[in-house]
């Protein structure tokens, strides 16, 4: 008769017993190179995951974005660009400082 005990620890000890899958990939950092790279590679997948998942939901034109802050900005960039045409019409900065100053208040 098979004794279910000792078969259940026999299937136990074959599976996730090797010196490589302990506490993957979150164990102490014992293993071969290649086990080492891909426990750092499936940390930046998930990382990398909640970044991009984020920035979708709360960047740039994001669906929970608010949009106090959008128009908050746009008001700035247009008061800033007004001071620099004054600046700029009443000769207090060159050209190329005006075009420099321009690029950077527009990106």
């Amino acid at each position: 008769m098979l004794n279910i005990s000792s078969f259940l620890t026999g299937i136990s000890c074959k599976f996730g017993s090797g010196p490589h899958w302990d506490h993957w990939p979150f164990g102490p950092g014992h293993g071969d190179f290649l086990a080492s790279a891909a426990r750092f590679a499936f940390v930046a997948l998930i990382l990398g995951f909640i970044i991009i998942f984020l920035r979708v939901l709360f960047g740039p034109k994001g669906i929970f974005r608010d949009h106090e802050m959008d128009r908050e900005a746009e008001e700035k960039r247009k008061a800033d660009l007004e001071q620099l045409e004054k600046d700029f019409e009443a000769g207090n900065i060159t050209e190329l400082q005006y075009k420099y100053l321009k690029r950077k208040i527009l990106d």
